[in-house]
């Protein structure tokens, strides 16, 4: 392992905290969507349905197609 490996991963370790929050801003902004548009709509059900969606997101860009 060469040092811009050693460099790279350092690099990401710092961005980690911030991708976190980046995430939890997302699932947040989606599900008060989700309450605007279904008044009733159970919390940690669009919870779980957001969080799908996110991680089906991902993975859509993970192979390419996104």
């Amino acid at each position: 392992m060469g040092d811009s490996d050693n460099s790279e991963k350092i690099e990401i370790a710092r961005y980690h905290r911030e991708i976190v929050e980046d995430f939890q801003h997302m699932l947040k902004k989606y599900v008060r969507i989700m309450e605007w548009d279904v008044p009733d709509v159970d919390e940690q059900e669009a919870r779980n349905l957001v969080m799908q969606a996110l991680k089906s997101a991902l993975a859509e860009i993970e192979a390419g197609q996104g």
